[in-house]
């Protein structure tokens, strides 16, 4: 499997793919570095870098929204962890993976080096590297996910440093045999487990998937090599995580019908398994009859997903909220909004919505999709008000548009970068097919020291 998956990497060309696709990567890529920059300054990210820089001092690669720089690996992980800290990143439904943390960050990182070297990456091949990147790690998320693999692995550390390798080795322009190495020597790397949520950790499983995809690149590129059987072989990723019988979905109608087009974009910061609860909750709370002083009782029927990975109550920090069906309800029947703000410390302590978490029953409903949802409010005086919802904002049935990424972009840059800052980077991103070198992005996205 791994050769097969180099030999795929090796051979796409952005001229080829379908326009569909070349849009899709862009739209990764501008939401990707927005929740990158929207992240750069948070506690789990000053953290990340002290420690790091602690480490290793010195480098030359930029970060997004900071004025340090780190060598490339630490970048790779530094840029990644801060896009996943907010948990605004995007998200492949059908596996709960992140995909393009990991294979952006990795990407940049390699791009910046090849620019410095005097080999700039033009902006349609960083782009034909990213849906490599893409597209091998939600199939091989989709074969862990149909063995039937413990929810407690998280998947974007399993499969996601396997997409950063191969778009590293497509950077690199790696061989056949060279970009197979570097699949299986992330393959090797596969690490993460779910009990990070509602911690700083949350952020690091991604991030160590990106590092682990760069260094398996530019090992390969030195002839360190793997065996090809660390994907579907014995004792690879699939035999120890899932099942090895699932290895065909990796390729099944590989460079026909495309995994990352059922990838999301986040409106909410939050946990995406439980958005269609919000948008259920947000309806009620917009409704003049409903007054959070009066609700006796909130019913939610959500899909189960949502509280095997989101059960949390009564959280008591901003992470475990994260990660919080009862507080994003509690939240959003009180302020009728479900942004950054909802998810503060403030919020979280907010007495008001610790009330109503308190008045809130789940319902797990096995036949839901994992973008519907219903709630009912009961009220005090016995009225009741339901709302169903059938395609969740931001699911791949009622996706972002190209202006609310355009929106949450700048909500996520401003603070950081200022108005102006912003939107040239907006820009940029916007028009990166046509860029003639990739690692210009950092111009307007990093603040001077």
């Amino acid at each position: 499997m791994a050769r097969r998956l180099a030999q795929y990497a090796c051979g796409v060309r952005w001229k080829n793919l379908p326009e569909k696709i070349q849009l899709e990567s862009i739209r990764a890529m501008l939401n990707w570095t927005a929740c990158a920059v929207g992240g750069s300054r948070t506690p789990s990210m000053e953290a990340a870098m002290r420690g790091t820089l602690a480490m290793h001092a010195k480098g030359e690669t930029p970060i997004l929204g900071r004025s340090e720089k780190a060598n490339m690996a630490d970048a790779a992980l530094l840029s990644c962890l801060s896009s996943s800290v907010q948990t605004f990143d995007d998200t492949h439904l059908a596996t709960i993976t992140h995909p393009t943390g990991p294979v952006a960050a990795a990407a940049l990182s390699a791009a910046h080096a090849l620019s410095a070297a005097g080999a700039p990456v033009v902006g349609s091949d960083f782009l034909a590297a990213l849906v490599v990147g893409l597209e091998i790690e939600c199939r091989v998320s989709k074969a862990i996910a149909a063995g039937g693999s413990h929810i407690g692995w998280f998947m974007t550390g399993l499969s996601g440093g396997i997409g950063a390798a191969a778009a590293v080795g497509r950077l690199l322009n790696r061989s056949d045999t060279q970009m197979t190495w570097a699949i299986g020597l992330a393959a090797a790397q596969a690490c993460g487990l779910r009990a990070t949520h509602g911690s700083m950790a949350i952020a690091l499983v991604p991030g160590v998937a990106a590092r682990n995809g760069l260094t398996s690149a530019y090992l390969a590129m030195e002839n360190f090599n793997s065996s090809d059987i660390l994907i579907d072989g014995k004792n690879g990723l699939l035999e120890v995580v899932s099942d090895p019988a699932m290895a065909s979905l990796i390729t099944i109608d590989l460079d026909v019908d495309y995994e990352m087009m059922r990838n999301a974009y986040k409106p909410y910061p939050c946990g995406i398994v439980i958005h269609p609860a919000i948008d259920a909750c947000l309806d009620l709370s917009n409704n003049p009859a409903v007054n959070f002083e009066e609700i006796e009782q909130i019913v939610l029927r959500v899909h189960p997903d949502a509280m095997r990975l989101c059960w949390r109550k009564l959280p008591e920090n901003e992470l475990d909220a994260q990660v919080s069906v009862y507080h994003w309800v509690g939240a959003v029947m009180v302020h009728k909004k479900a942004g950054l703000d909802e998810g503060t410390l403030d919020s979280v302590m907010d007495p008001r919505v610790r009330a109503v978490q308190e008045k809130v029953q789940i319902e797990i409903d096995p036949d839901l999709a994992n973008n519907q949802a219903s709630a009912t409010v009961r009220l005090k005086d016995g009225r009741q008000f339901t709302s169903v919802v059938d395609n969740a904002t931001g699911s791949i049935t009622n996706p972002m548009t190209n202006e609310e990424l355009s929106a949450k972009f700048r909500a996520l840059c401003e603070p950081i970068l200022g108005a102006d800052q912003s939107q040239e980077l907006l820009d940029f991103c916007l028009h990166l097919s046509d860029k003639t070198d990739i690692a210009d992005i950092f111009k307007p996205s990093v603040i001077s020291a």
